[in-house]
C-alpha cells in the first residue's frame, strides 16, 4: 500500500503561514507529517487545516520569549500512536540544546490489509558542532525504533551533511537514504534542503542538505518530492522556513521480513 510521509522543519518561532504549509502538504498527498521547530498551537492549526485524524505535539524546550517549541506528528489519513522521548538535556527545559524525538507507530489495521506496520522516529538531532552528542542520539533513536512492532523508519532534520559519520550507524542498522533510491548518482548539490543564515524571502538557492528519510530494505520508494529552484512557486518556500519540505511515497512489501534486530509485528 503506498504511503506518503513528509517532513518539514518549520522554524515556528518566526511565525507560520498555516494556509501555505497545509496547501503544500495536501498537494504532495501527505498521509503522515513529521514536523520540527513547531509550536503546539501551530501544529493544532495545521491538523485542522488538513482535516487530520490525529495531531501529537511533543515539548522540546521553552525559549521564554515566545511559546514553547516542539515537534509534531500529524496523522492525516489515519491516526498515529505517538510518544515523545528526551535525548539530551532532559532536565533543562529552557535550553535550545535540549533534544527530543517522537516515536510513532502505525498499526496494521490502518496500514492496509496484510501490510507490515511501520515504526517512525521523528528527529531533530544536535547541531553539527556536537558530533559526539549527535552520534549518541542516533544510537538511542535506532535502539528505540528497531525495538518497535514493525519496520523502522527515521525522518527529520539530522543536522548532518551527506557522508557524515552518523550515516555509518544507519547503514549498520540496515537503513538507507530514500532519496538515493529515486535519484542515484545525482550530486548532493542538487538535493539541498536548507538555507544557512536564512532571511525570509531570500532569492538565494538553499546550499546545504540536512533533512532525510532513512528506510529499511523491505520498503521501496515510488518517489521523492522536494521543491527545487526553478519550480513554479518556489519563491514562496523561501518565505516559509529556512528548510524545505521533503515528501516520499513509500511502498511496504506485504509479508516483509523483520528488520535486523527487531521483533516481528505484534
Amino acid at each position: 500500500m503506498p504511503l506518503t510521509i513528509a517532513t518539514w522543519n518549520l522554524k515556528g518561532s518566526k511565525g507560520l503561514d498555516v494556509t501555505a504549509v497545509a496547501a503544500h502538504l495536501r498537494a504532495v498527498g501527505a498521509d503522515i507529517v513529521a514536523l520540527q521547530e513547531v509550536q503546539r498551537h501551530q501544529a493544532r492549526a495545521l491538523g485542522l487545516a488538513l482535516d487530520a485524524r490525529s495531531v501529537r505535539w511533543g515539548f522540546k524546550h521553552w525559549p521564554v520569549r515566545t511559546w514553547p517549541e516542539g515537534m509534531a506528528v500529524i496523522g492525516v489519513s489515519f491516526a498515529a500512536r505517538v510518544r515523545t522521548r528526551a535525548l539530551s538535556a532532559r532536565w533543562r527545559p529552557w535550553s535550545s540544546r535540549r533534544r527530543v524525538f517522537q516515536l510513532a507507530t502505525f498499526a496494521p489495521d490502518v496500514s492496509g490489509e496484510g501490510a507490515t506496520p511501520l515504526v517512525l522516529a521523528n528527529v531533530h538531532l544536535s547541531t553539527r558542532r556536537n558530533e559526539q552528542r549527535r552520534a549518541g542520539e542516533v544510537t538511542a533513536v535506532l535502539a528505540a525504533v528497531r525495538s518497535g512492532p514493525g519496520l523502522p523508519v527515521v525522518i527529520g532534520d539530522f543536522n548532518e551533511r551527506p557522508g557524515g559519520a552518523i550515516f555509518e550507524g544507519f547503514a549498520a542498522a540496515g537503513l538507507r537514504d530514500a532519496w538515493d533510491d529515486v535519484r542515484p548518482g545525482v550530486p548532493e548539490a542538487e538535493k539541498t534542503t536548507y538555507w544557512p543564515r536564512w532571511k525570509a524571502g531570500t532569492s538565494a538557492a538553499p546550499s546545504q542538505r540536512l533533512d532525510y528519510l532513512m528506510i529499511p530494505a523491505a520498503v521501496t520508494v515510488a518517489g521523492v518530492v522536494v521543491p527545487r529552484p526553478g519550480d513554479e512557486g518556489f519563491a514562496r518556500f523561501a518565505t516559509l522556513s529556512d528548510h524545505l519540505p521533503l515528501a516520499a511515497t513509500l511502498d511496504v512489501a506485504t509479508g516483509a521480513p523483520e528488520a535486523p534486530g527487531a521483533p516481528g509485528p505484534a
